[in-house]
């Protein structure tokens, strides 16, 4: 145990007057470092709303769902002949842009609809059965199901952390379909187990890097989705093979290895990390207290280096690829940034937020402003 918990602390106590002890200051003042340093929002686990919290006459605009990806046989965007994958093969990467797109637009438009419901009060059910309709659509014809790439393994990795979530937003709004849920709660727990037995089956770099934490992410929140305990405990252990990699400047040495990314891996790495630790805390495990603060020592050093990479060219040799458009990080890169700071804020990572809010990511469940951010 690395931590002291806060969901029991018992007090015993004599009949003689109680006296605070040094064990008892400390075992406090942990308790205190540890504990959520500012009210928390919604958050994933959207609970059921009070039956005078419903609309009378919920109306919600529901596309048809896009047509499902069952089949996927991607490769990687980097050139084969660079030993650090940070250099893009411009033919590949178009080759594999056409490929996820799919995949990529299918979890933003369920991430938004699923939103949709959690922003509408009173709660707009038809929105949350819109969104249960989508995952149903790709659940019945089975997506995701036929990878034939170790790359393809990777996209599922990345992409079903999100449904997962978009599911846990929804699933308890009243009147949903019970058949819709439980075929949607079986394919989630079918490719979650997948990931697993990717993961468990394959060896090398991608069982402690980035690739695992993602993994790992999908795997917590398709656990919690379908009540799948091994699932949970698999995806928490994962994102425990990464923070025990956090050195004590809050870098993480596989990341750092991707020489001119290390600042895009470091960022890319926090987001399933942060996430993790969010459904962690659901469960009753404080991830934020393990091997000595080890999430937040990477969140402190990817903040510093969004607007300076210095560190990580030094630490590199290797000047960093600036981001796109205007120079600053993009909105969706720090979503993650939202669930961190609903624990822990610090004025540093709000100067960064508050200009780029509302921020989201399809994959760790959209509009993190909105589940996060408590506005009041």
């Amino acid at each position: 145990m690395t931590g002291v918990s806060g969901a029991t602390m018992e007090w015993v106590a004599s009949r003689q007057v109680f006296r605070p002890t040094l064990a008892v200051a400390v075992l406090l003042a942990a308790f205190l470092s540890n504990a959520p340093s500012q009210a928390q929002s919604v958050g994933y686990l959207v609970p059921a709303p009070a039956k005078d919290n419903v609309q009378a006459k919920p109306k919600y605009e529901c596309d048809a769902p896009d047509a499902p990806v069952i089949t996927l046989d991607t490769q990687s965007k980097y050139r084969q002949d660079d030993a650090q994958r940070a250099t893009i093969d411009e033919e590949a990467e178009e080759t594999y842009s056409d490929a996820v797109e799919p995949l990529r637009a299918y979890g933003k438009t369920l991430a938004r609809i699923a939103n949709a419901y959690v922003k509408s009060n009173p709660k707009n059910t038809a929105a949350a059965a819109c969104a249960l309709t989508w995952l149903d659509h790709w659940a019945s014809a089975k997506a995701m199901t036929d990878l034939r790439s170790k790359q393809a393994h990777f996209n599922l990795g990345q992409a079903l952390g999100g449904f997962a979530l978009a599911y846990l937003q929804i699933r308890n709004a009243p009147d949903l379909s019970d058949e819709q849920k439980k075929r949607v709660e079986a394919w989630l727990k079918t490719l979650g187990r997948q990931i697993v037995d990717a993961k468990e089956t394959g060896k090398g770099v991608s069982g402690r890097n980035n690739h695992r934490y993602w993994a790992g992410l999908s795997a917590a929140a398709a656990g919690i989705a379908s009540g799948d305990k091994r699932l949970t405990d698999w995806g928490i252990d994962s994102a425990r093979i990464g923070l025990a990699q956090i050195t004590p400047e809050g870098t993480l040495p596989l990341e750092i290895n991707r020489g001119k990314r290390a600042r895009d891996y470091h960022i890319f790495a926090a987001e399933p990390l942060v996430a993790t630790a969010e459904l962690a805390h659901s469960q009753g495990i404080n991830l934020y207290a393990e091997h000595g603060g080890a999430l937040s020592r990477l969140v402190n050093r990817v903040v510093e280096s969004l607007d300076d990479p210095s560190f990580f060219k030094t630490a590199t040799g290797i000047k960093q690829e600036p981001y796109p458009g205007d120079g600053t990080v993009p909105p969706h890169r720090i979503a993650w940034l939202e669930i961190h700071e609903s624990r822990h804020a610090s004025p540093k990572a709000q100067t960064v937020l508050s200009p780029k809010r509302p921020v989201a990511s399809s994959g760790i469940g959209g509009n993190t402003t909105l589940l996060f951010h408590d506005e009041d």
